[in-house]
């Protein structure tokens, strides 16, 4: 019996991985970098995990629990509710429908995949934002963030498949 709770403890624990690891990146966008309005511009961290793991493992990674990823990011970042959930979901969507074609692959498709995929997520950002404020925002940030995530998805993926490797064995 007790190694049935084991193997059930975790087998559950190695279902929440990818939605511990995008929550955690939520996190991670928070940590303050001195430079001027570097929350304009910052990485979009969460986007990265939610990709990966909608490509890997989209089965640990359902679109409500996308969304309410999304909604708790707005909540931390002082955004409009559903503007970041809107962003993951359009992503979520797009790498969940492209995961056959980015699978077969190489790391080429998979980058090339992602730069579409963020690069639209930015614009529907972009946009959702400048009508709820009722102003055309400069898209200078939107450029520098959309770079700034792209830079960062090598480092990301890595460190998302050595989370991948070690946590989720059982399933």
């Amino acid at each position: 019996m007790n190694e049935l709770v084991r193997r059930t403890v975790l087998s559950a624990a190695s279902r929440i991985f990818p939605l511990m690891t995008a929550m955690v990146a939520s996190l991670v966008g928070l940590i303050a970098v001195p430079a001027p309005d570097y929350s304009h511009i910052a990485p979009a961290f969460t986007l990265i995990a939610v990709y990966c793991w909608s490509i890997w493992r989209p089965d640990l990674m359902p679109l409500l629990a996308v969304f309410l990823i999304g909604v708790f990011e707005d909540m931390i970042r002082g955004l409009p509710l559903g503007v970041t959930a809107l962003v993951l979901l359009t992503a979520a969507i797009f790498a969940q429908n492209w995961r056959g074609l980015v699978l077969e692959r190489s790391w080429k498709r998979f980058l090339s995949t992602f730069c579409r995929v963020v690069l639209l997520c930015m614009a529907i950002e972009w946009l959702a934002m400048s009508i709820l404020i009722g102003d055309l925002l400069d898209p200078t940030a939107a450029l520098l963030r959309y770079l700034l995530t792209m830079l960062l998805l090598p480092v990301g993926t890595a460190i998302l498949l050595t989370i991948r490797r070690v946590g989720i064995r059982d399933i």
